[in-house]
């Protein structure tokens, strides 16, 4: 039922005084509160589906974070720690043979 419905309904109770007016005027207020109270529940509701598709896209089958996984699954990581260690030893033999042209050039023995 809707609101217009229910006080309709409680108009015409109060016609033939079942119930008083104060009593109407409380279960409208009542009736108004559950009516925005009903809103807020749908649009919560919407927000939470809304959110829920979007975390299907980000984690579906072919979603954003399978992609991410993917592409990184496709970094060759160990060739990449192993040509680092040998580029640091390179510049650590370099930094030593400069370091003994310079000791030896500044009359080191």
């Amino acid at each position: 039922m809707t609101e217009k419905l229910i006080i309709e309904k409680l108009s015409n109770l109060e016609k033939q005084n079942v119930v008083s007016s104060e009593k109407i005027d409380r279960i409208e207020i009542a009736v108004g509160v559950i009516a925005v109270q009903s809103e807020r529940i749908d649009n919560i509701s919407g927000q939470v589906n809304a959110l829920w598709e979007k975390h299907d896209e980000a984690f579906g089958q072919d979603g954003v974070v399978n992609r991410v996984k993917l592409h990184q699954a496709g970094c060759p990581r160990d060739t990449m720690k192993s040509r680092f260690k040998e580029l640091w030893a390179a510049y650590a033999l370099l930094a030593s043979a400069l370091l003994w042209d310079l000791f030896k050039s500044h009359g080191g023995k």
